[in-house]
């Protein structure tokens, strides 16, 4: 079953660089007890955890993080760049223990070099609601070159395909991003895990492309399993439909691996079963 990895979002912000960089930097959210410390003293924690046996997750990216206002200013500044967006705020949330506060912010940082590599972020874990989530803030201005980054919808994108290749690469499951438009609602809702009627539409037609070895048997398969496949040749686009909904999902919408021509050569390789 496909399962979500990360949430990812950029805004800009207008007003107070300050304020934005002192809530990312903020320790209430960004240290973490010592588990061991917690297992080892669990009848009374209270009284026996140190605030020095515990980590803060907070790193500078082009800059120091105790005195990066100072210096995005400074650059801002210099190129005469003071109004305007001002800096981006963005956000990379993970599933709920899939990850370490170490990787979750190992990861921040990695992502905040490969997107930002000419600007100065500050990049902080936080665990204040129980699920370990990078803030990232982003000084709009480049630093050697001047010129403001600019926050499209293809940067976004771009920040989005960075951290799904920077989550494969540590192992941890992705949702793989269909050819075409996905509508947005569905995107998110896969990406924090909850069951959607698209990824149930994959789960059904794995199942099926596991035990078929024609891909007329696949059709019948998943007509039993309570889909329609409809990939007449009058058809622009291939289609698949659950019994109980009336609208149609057209399949290069769930992803290359599910159009026809690669789910029969995907049945092809199978063995025949006796």
């Amino acid at each position: 079953m496909v399962m979500t990895m990360a949430t990812t979002k950029i805004w800009a912000i207008k007003d107070s660089l300050s304020r934005v960089v002192n809530y990312a930097k903020n320790p209430e959210k960004t240290i973490f007890s010592d588990l061991k410390q917690v297992l080892k003293y669990a009848e009374n924690y209270e009284k026996t955890i140190d605030k020095n046996e515990k980590s803060m997750y907070v790193t500078g990216v082009n800059c120091n993080r105790e005195t990066a206002y100072e210096e995005m200013i400074a650059v801002q500044n210099r190129f005469d760049k003071c109004t305007g967006n001002i800096a981006y705020h963005a956000y990379q949330s993970f599933k709920t223990r899939e990850v370490s506060p170490e990787l979750a912010h190992k990861i921040g940082v990695e992502l905040a070099e490969k997107m930002w590599s000419e600007h100065q972020v500050i990049v902080a874990t936080h665990f204040n609601t129980g699920t370990y989530h990078n803030h990232f803030v982003v000084n709009s201005v480049n630093m050697f070159t001047g010129k403001k980054f600019n926050c499209n919808k293809g940067a976004y994108y771009h920040f989005r395909e960075l951290s799904d290749e920077l989550c494969r690469g540590y192992g941890l499951t992705v949702i793989e991003k269909p050819r075409g438009k996905t509508p947005r609602n569905i995107y998110f809702a896969e990406k924090r895990g909850e069951p959607t009627k698209y990824n149930l539409m994959r789960q059904a037609m794995d199942e099926a492309m596991e035990i078929c070895v024609s891909y007329s048997q696949f059709k019948k398969v998943m007509y039993k399993k309570g889909y329609i496949i409809n990939d007449d040749n009058n058809r622009k686009y291939p289609t698949i439909r659950s019994m109980n909904d009336k609208k149609a999902v057209r399949m290069y919408q769930l992803g290359e691996k599910y159009l026809p021509k690669n789910i029969a050569e995907r049945v092809f390789q199978n063995p025949c079963i006796k």
